[in-house]
């Protein structure tokens, strides 16, 4: 059963560095997105625009949320603040619960935000709300797990090495895959490999909610993604233990 009051006093627990740091969250949540976009938009074509905008989107999500959360469990286990949790009934779900709760704090001020300027600019058209909001939804979510899972890949690993991997990974996932182009631009191959990364079936679900075409069939990117989600749940909340983590 799990206990709301924990989960709630998780979350503020571990979003309280942007209630005492503000002018810093704004520079760690906006200004980086905002300056890779800038020059995207700049030097691309009018007709490439719109998959820039989708690609800062999904940057803004994962350096948000999947960096985020591996790098909570990363302090954690630097300042043995675990040891506090571990003296308390908390159990694995409320852990993780209050982990989603803090990284929603933190990550969809910077995406609505994101989303606002891009649409008033006119880089971003929404055709189909509903379908966006689950795209947003979506991608946090998988991305928080990602980086919750990831951190615990890397338990045993110090705090500096953690933190590297975490914005690594966060940057394959983004650069790499052709999320800020259109995937037409690869071979064949290449365009086959990159299907196994979740960003481009985020980036595919937005894409399609606002007349962006990456070529992947919907439904596929929401089945994998679902799925990708359901089993990222199941891992950290029934077959992790706190105590295996520190």
């Amino acid at each position: 059963m799990v206990n709301l009051l924990r989960v709630y006093a998780i979350g503020m627990m571990y979003a309280k560095w942007m209630l005492k740091n503000r002018l810093f969250y704004v520079y760690l949540t906006l200004f980086m997105p905002f300056s890779i976009l800038v020059p995207f938009y700049l030097i691309t074509s009018e007709s490439s625009r719109p998959f820039v905008a989708i690609g800062t989107i999904v940057l803004t999500l994962l350096s948000n949320s999947m960096v985020s959360a591996c790098q909570d469990l990363a302090v954690d286990k630097l300042l043995k603040r675990i040891a506090v949790l571990l003296s308390k009934p908390v159990t694995s779900s409320e852990y993780f619960l209050g982990q989603l709760l803090s990284n929603a704090l933190q990550t969809f001020p910077a995406v609505v935000v994101m989303v606002l300027a891009l649409y008033v600019v006119g880089i971003l058209r929404i055709a189909n709300p509903g379908l966006f909001a689950v795209g947003l939804l979506l991608g946090w979510y998988i991305s928080t797990a990602m980086g919750y899972a990831l951190a615990i890949a890397l338990s045993s690993r110090d705090y500096q090495t953690i933190v590297i991997v975490s914005n690594v990974v966060a940057f394959i996932l983004v650069f790499l895959a052709p999320i800020y182009y259109p995937p037409t631009a690869l071979p064949r191959i290449a365009r086959l490999i990159t299907l196994a990364a979740p960003s481009i079936h985020v980036a595919n679900i937005l894409g399609a909610a606002s007349s962006v075409s990456y070529g992947i069939n919907t439904v596929h990117s929401l089945l994998y993604v679902a799925t990708l989600s359901t089993v990222l749940t199941i891992v950290v909340t029934k077959k992790v233990k706190l105590r295996d983590l520190y």
